[in-house]
């Protein structure tokens, strides 16, 4: 279909600042709302929060996304599957939101369910060139990628800010293509997806960074992790299929090794046997946690965990841009220097939070006293 010049450039700005202020204006009213109708995230062992907060913004977050990238008029097959499968998760976790909590197990069938809505319009890994091997591998990536990003979702602005970071990542790599070939290509769409979900996060964060006065909730986490992996799967990295898989993985470094290091420390501890208390378990032990077992405030630990997602973001961007295998070799050398850094500071955090905890005499289960701003 033929299309101006600069059609897609004029449609990032609408799709971005449309889902910023339609996020910006309905969130008021959604707070009323869920305070009305008792959608309260209550006091907890393993929540951080000093007081009840309305849980549940995701469904805005949702709405100004959707609406932003549908004003322009474009479809196809690979975007309306996404939407798809985004709804999906959506309302489930909707459902978790109003009901207090559902099950992980039901959580990870509603995620291979989707999986498949995905390969049904086509959106699958291609490292084999064969259903039968790429389906499973991309049901791998979409599992552990929402997961991993449901994680985040455990402090002030913490996920939303990872979520506009990862997109804008993902937007940069859609606009250096634009300007390469100047012409209409899958990742044109691509980055107005990517941009939709920058401007409704954006929109969120006026709400939700410290102190928040609303929370997304697993309406807003559970929709946002998918649809962040689901465009991970759907990105031109390189036509070189190992460089390929690893570029998304780096931008979502933080999530994925953060959620990769607390499974293996859970299960080397005792905590977790099975594979149902794996998925069902959850406690305060995630990276922004132990920065403030530190000594980190909630904002300087957010903010701290921003910069590292944008160091490993601008990684995976270089990553895709090497021309020489030097520079691809240098690129991935910065990423996993600066996972190394992350997985440092957990262990460390760890180690001294054991010796305070013995020394306090507490229970290992005890939650740590956190600093405050």
């Amino acid at each position: 279909m033929f299309r101006l010049p600069d059609y897609w450039p004029k449609t990032y700005i609408l799709v971005g600042v449309s889902s910023f202020l339609i996020a910006v204006l309905a969130m008021p009213l959604a707070i009323h709302l869920l305070r009305c109708f008792g959608v309260m995230d209550s006091l907890a062992d393993n929540k951080i929060h000093t007081r009840p907060v309305p849980r549940g913004g995701g469904v805005v977050i949702f709405g100004a996304f959707v609406v932003a990238v549908l004003l322009p008029g474009y479809r196809s097959d690979a975007m309306n599957g996404i939407l798809t499968g985004a709804f999906i998760c959506l309302v489930v976790g909707v459902l978790d939101d109003i009901s207090g909590g559902i099950s992980g197990f039901w959580k990870l069938l509603t995620l291979l369910a989707v999986t498949l809505v995905l390969s049904h319009f086509g959106v699958r890994l291609n490292i084999f060139e064969n259903a039968y091997f790429d389906v499973p591998l991309t049901m791998l990536w979409i599992v552990g990628v929402t997961s991993a990003f449901n994680g985040t979702d455990n402090m002030d602005g913490l996920a939303s800010g990872i979520a506009v970071i990862v997109a804008g990542m993902f937007f940069v790599i859609a606009v250096q293509a634009y300007l390469v070939t100047s012409t209409e290509t899958s990742l044109s769409w691509f980055g107005m997806l990517s941009i939709g979900l920058i401007g409704a996060n954006l929109g969120f964060l006026v709400y939700n960074f410290h102190p928040a006065r609303v929370f997304m909730g697993d309406s807003g986490s559970f929709f946002l992790g998918f649809t962040l992996a689901a465009l991970g799967v759907l990105g031109e990295w390189t036509e070189m299929k190992l460089v390929s898989c690893v570029i998304p993985i780096i931008i979502l470094g933080v999530p994925l090794f953060d959620f990769a290091y607390i499974i293996i420390t859970r299960i080397r501890r005792g905590e977790t046997r099975t594979l149902r208390e794996i998925i069902d378990h959850c406690a305060m032990d995630h990276l922004s946690h132990r920065l403030l077992w530190i000594g980190f405030s909630q904002r300087q630990a957010v903010l701290f965990i921003y910069l590292i997602c944008l160091a490993l973001g601008v990684s995976g961007v270089l990553l895709r841009n090497s021309d020489s295998l030097l520079d691809a070799a240098l690129a991935l050398f910065q990423g996993l220097a600066t996972i190394a850094i992350v997985i440092i500071l957990m262990v460390a955090a760890e180690h001294r939070h054991g010796h305070r905890r013995t020394a306090n005499g507490r229970h290992h289960d005890d939650p740590p006293r956190l600093k405050r701003d």
